[in-house]
């Protein structure tokens, strides 16, 4: 025999409460502390851009293997950009940083040595656009309703 819950007829013409929906959390990423306290600590208090690029490698490098985003090695290499399914961990959002970082102190070693090489200027502007293209996918990702206000 099964029993049938009462009917409550005052509540009948209202509609069901929800529960909200959890959402994952939320990741708060303050960039400018994070930038200028790795340049100061990495060689861009003596302009050396090439030490402070060395760093930014490494740092992805540590990143990628700790989240276990790999992208192989120099034979078997597969592009694996962070996206937003990605997104369970703060830390996913510092490798489009360092790699944007990457790409502007690369970029700014080139400024200096092209005093003597003109050629090397379109080297420069070509890595400053990839610059741009990773702070472009860092700040898309930062939209995202995984991050706070603060990080947008």
């Amino acid at each position: 025999v099964v029993a049938e819950a009462p009917i409550n007829l005052e509540n009948a013409d209202q509609p069901e409460e929800t529960t909200p929906v959890k959402q994952g959390p939320v990741f708060t990423i303050e960039i400018l502390k994070i930038i200028s306290d790795a340049q100061q600590q990495h060689g861009l208090r003596h302009s050396d851009y090439q030490r402070y690029r060395g760093y930014c490698t490494r740092r992805i490098r540590r990143l990628r293997k700790t989240l276990h985003l790999p992208q192989g090695d120099k034979r078997h290499f597969k592009r694996r950009d962070v996206t937003e399914q990605h997104l369970k961990d703060e830390r996913y959002l510092y490798i489009p940083l360092m790699l944007s970082e990457r790409a502007w102190g690369y970029a700014m070693q080139l400024r200096q040595e092209s005093n003597t090489e003109p050629r090397k200027r379109f080297h420069l502007v070509s890595k400053l656009r990839k610059a741009v293209h990773y702070a472009e996918q860092l700040e898309s990702l930062c939209q995202s309703e995984l991050c706070d206000a603060r990080s947008k």
